[in-house]
């Protein structure tokens, strides 16, 4: 049996080995509309082989959903709030590797097989998602090809994200890369308003705290975002495309390629990109 990680002060780990999970609320099975757009994107027979398996949990700030090398015992689909994924950096901790929303699944290496990960995934804003045990995942793989190709199509755009982000981080200047973490992190939240502070933002983007501070006011200056306590706004949508570089777009073409289309489930997303839908979509 794994030991229980010292994850530090004020961190809640959600799940154990045990019979029950801890710390959560609202368990139970529900037939309410699907949130997350992942599960949206799913035909009604699949969805409705799923739903039995997939139970409603609130997420609290801080809040572990999985933990660096400690075997997944649960996938989670977001319906509300924010989580970071984290990857550690030698001498420097743990820095954020990409932010999630409703447009996501936490729990892609049981999708490839696996139940470990080097990444650890912290709520960052409460809310809820659907979850299910990593055992009836696997099941529900095997027995809905439909969801095996969507959640592949997933983990291959989180690849393919990596990889440009690693591009970008080397070719493009901060304000131009700040942005575009605010339209990726707005896009995927489905929300103006981002749980996102000024050290978050330095760790994402591998620079200093005060770099952020600076590129920020110039943006708040402009109209662009407007800035508060653990949060950011974004005001002018418009401009902040025009401030950030062509990596967003790539990644939503990507993301339409690999998740948007491929099978008759997936053209009925009602979205049409994570990362190209405006603030009237949601």
């Amino acid at each position: 049996m794994p030991t229980r990680p010292n994850l530090g002060p004020g961190f809640i780990l959600s799940s154990h080995s045990g019979p029950s999970p801890v710390l959560l609320r609202d368990q139970h099975r529900s037939e309410a509309p699907f949130r997350n757009r992942l599960l949206q994107a799913l035909q009604q027979d699949v969805a409705d082989g799923l739903r039995p398996r997939l139970e409603r949990v609130e997420l609290k700030r801080r809040q572990i959903l999985h933990e660096r090398h400690i075997p997944l015992t649960h996938a989670y689909f977001l319906e509300q709030g924010a989580a970071s994924l984290l990857l550690r950096a030698g001498d420097e901790g743990m820095m954020e590797v990409s932010t999630l929303g409703r447009s996501d699944f936490v729990g892609v290496p049981l999708v490839m097989n696996s139940r470990r990960t080097p990444c650890r995934c912290v709520v960052q804003a409460p809310g809820s998602a659907l979850r299910i045990e990593a055992d009836d995942l696997e099941n529900a793989l095997a027995e809905f090809p439909a969801l095996h190709r969507l959640l592949l199509g997933y983990a291959q755009a989180a690849m393919t994200e990596a990889a440009q982000l690693a591009v970008c981080n080397s070719c493009h200047n901060l304000k131009q890369r700040l942005a575009r973490s605010l339209l990726v992190a707005s896009t995927r939240l489905g929300e103006n308003e981002l749980p996102l502070t000024h050290e978050i933002l330095s760790r994402a983007l591998g620079v200093r705290r005060a770099s952020v501070t600076i590129a920020m006011g110039q943006m708040e200056e402009a109209g662009i975002v407007s800035r508060g306590r653990g949060r950011v706004e974004i005001l002018d949508r418009p401009k902040l495309e025009a401030e950030a570089c062509g990596c967003h777009r790539i990644l939503c073409g990507e993301y339409r390629r690999l998740v948007c289309t491929g099978d008759d489930a997936q053209r009925n997303l009602p979205w049409s990109s994570p990362y190209e839908a405006t603030s009237s979509v949601f």
